[in-house]
């Protein structure tokens, strides 16, 4: 269902997890109810630091939903770093085999651990996107938080070693000082903002459209 004439509504952060507790018949439902056209999925294994089994079975697992649902759901590869060359290799696989759009980091390695740069460059190779989960906040208040970490400037610092990747820096509707994240990435030109969330604060959107541009905001 188009809510907004012939515009394509495209969900570009979103999960699938784990049954009895998920459905995705029923979050497919919700999507097109909300008039979403596509959604870009990955699913996160439940306990962390990831190992290779868990990380490559929910791989497995997106791709089947993208298979089921081809006109919908785009996945995202799921890798932890620290696997180095078994995770390359999955993430290759993703791409030519599950034909995934890109890759999603969470907070198994640091973003500017050097063995997330292979992940970077393969990324380039094949012009896919880099989704990283972050915390909008300054290092120095984050508190209780594992060392492996992102926040704003790290993944700002990120794009600028790699200024051919495109990098999405992830949730600035997700808690956390949205400004001060803002104004962090402003002016690196190959790194995106994703504005999801369920803390989504009067005057944000406006902000990231006057610190970062529309054409950076998905």
């Amino acid at each position: 269902m188009r809510l907004w004439g012939i515009a394509l509504i495209i969900d570009a952060h979103a999960h699938i997890w784990y049954p009895p507790s998920f459905s995705l018949e029923e979050f497919l439902k919700w999507a097109a109810k909300l008039g979403i056209d596509k959604l870009c999925v990955s699913k996160l294994p439940s306990l962390r630091p990831s190992s290779f089994s868990s990380f490559s079975e929910a791989n497995k697992d997106v791709a089947e939903a993208m298979k089921a649902h081809p006109e919908t759901v785009l996945g995202y590869c799921y890798v932890n770093p620290a696997y180095e060359e078994k995770a390359v290799r999955e993430f290759r696989k993703c791409l030519e085999e599950y034909g995934m759009l890109g890759l999603k980091l969470y907070t198994d390695c640091h973003c500017l651990d050097p063995r997330v740069s292979p992940l970077i460059e393969l990324a380039v190779e094949f012009n896919a996107p880099i989704l990283i989960h972050t915390a909008h906040i300054q290092r120095r208040y984050i508190k209780g938080d594992p060392p492996t970490v992102s926040n704003s400037e790290d993944v700002a610092e990120l794009a600028r070693r790699h200024p051919k990747a495109t990098i999405i820096m992830a949730h600035i509707g997700g808690g956390g000082d949205w400004e001060w994240a803002l104004k962090a990435v402003r002016g690196v030109s190959n790194l995106m903002v994703d504005t999801s969330g369920s803390g989504v604060d009067l005057g944000m959107i406006e902000m990231a459209v006057r610190e970062v541009g529309a054409e950076r905001i998905v």
